[in-house]
């Protein structure tokens, strides 16, 4: 079997497994749900949820995050972390194989439908791997015995301990964190970080497109007004290294891909329709922004065209891997 099909496979699986009723309180054997800290939502609560479009998205104002909340991205969000794992050749670049193999205590932050979380705990089962998200995204019963998960606000004060973790990666938080809470989030990292410990993070670059057409840089475009709109780091991924140098994580390495859209074989295919999957979701942006491109017929031709420009522009999108230690003392 070849890795492209070996890859379907696993999404489907993936899909099957992942997606399905998620647990309305958290079961961490070693976290007490009743921390002060954490801000628990409800699937129930209609309050913390809008709908827009016909797709649903966080209601709470506190929330930055600009796409959808349902199991629509949520089935995006599977494939795109195949996907990102072809890209980059694997799940982590940090060099924390030898202690996930001995045991280590692993925080995937923010980790949505916890893909990478139930991945890592699967593939290291003497290490503890934990996933918070600021909703009940993540699988209620079929998950591994090693993997635990609780509904948590990035933003606030994780409710654990100090140099807890000897692992912490988080990724794709572009349109879901405001710039000035970027320093708020690392110094959380930093207290529950143990000496000597690592953190990953994945993003990319709106602000840098490579070989962008007219019709493709529009579309970031669009995404750029809405996110300065917001306050967001639209070059998030040049600015990992130097956010974590700020913070005081030291031993700071990255490493980038440009990823192709709809060229370059297998994986500008399937970036390709991940980024599909996008533009569908922001289309109630599409719809203040340019609402003559966002009107039924307008839109679908409109991805369409843009997709056969990125074939014949090659072009790409910078993403960035980003991992720093922890100092000893």
């Amino acid at each position: 079997m070849s890795f492209f099909n070996l890859f379907r496979v696993l999404n489907r699986k993936a899909r099957r497994s992942l997606s399905g009723k998620v647990k309305q309180q958290s079961r961490m054997s070693s976290v007490s749900s009743s921390s002060q800290d954490v801000s628990y939502t409800s699937s129930t609560t209609s309050s913390k949820y809008r709908y827009d479009g016909g797709r649903r998205y966080h209601g709470d104002e506190k929330v930055a995050y600009l796409l959808p909340n349902d199991n629509e991205e949520d089935d995006r969000m599977h494939q795109q972390h195949w996907l990102v794992a072809l890209a980059f050749g694997s799940h982590f670049d940090s060099p924390v194989q030898a202690e996930l193999e001995k045991g280590i205590n692993v925080l995937d932050s923010a980790c949505g439908p916890a893909t990478w979380a139930m991945q890592m705990a699967k593939a290291y089962p003497k290490s503890k791997v934990y996933g918070t998200d600021i909703s009940e995204r993540f699988p209620d019963s079929i998950k591994p015995s090693n993997c635990e998960f609780l509904v948590h606000n990035i933003v606030e004060n994780p409710p654990f301990p100090d140099d807890h973790f000897g692992f912490i990666h988080q990724r794709f938080l572009l349109l879901g964190i405001a710039k000035k809470d970027w320093p708020q989030i690392l110094a959380h990292h930093m207290r529950t970080l143990k000496p000597g410990g690592w953190i990953e993070l994945t993003e990319l670059s709106y602000a840098k497109l490579v070989n962008a057409g007219p019709k493709a840089q529009l579309t970031f475009d669009c995404a750029i007004t809405v996110m300065n709109k917001g306050g967001m780091d639209i070059d998030l991924a040049n600015n990992l290294e130097p956010m974590l140098k700020d913070a005081g994580f030291v031993n700071v390495q990255t490493r980038s891909f440009d990823m192709p859209m709809n060229h370059g074989g297998k994986i500008g295919e399937l970036f390709w329709e991940d980024f599909q999957q996008g533009y569908h979701s922001a289309r109630p942006i599409w719809a203040k922004i340019h609402p003559d491109i966002a009107a039924p017929g307008n839109f679908e031709k409109y991805i369409e065209e843009t997709g056969e420009e990125c074939k014949q522009y090659q072009t790409c999108v910078p993403f960035t891997r980003a991992y720093a230690q922890k100092p000893l003392a």
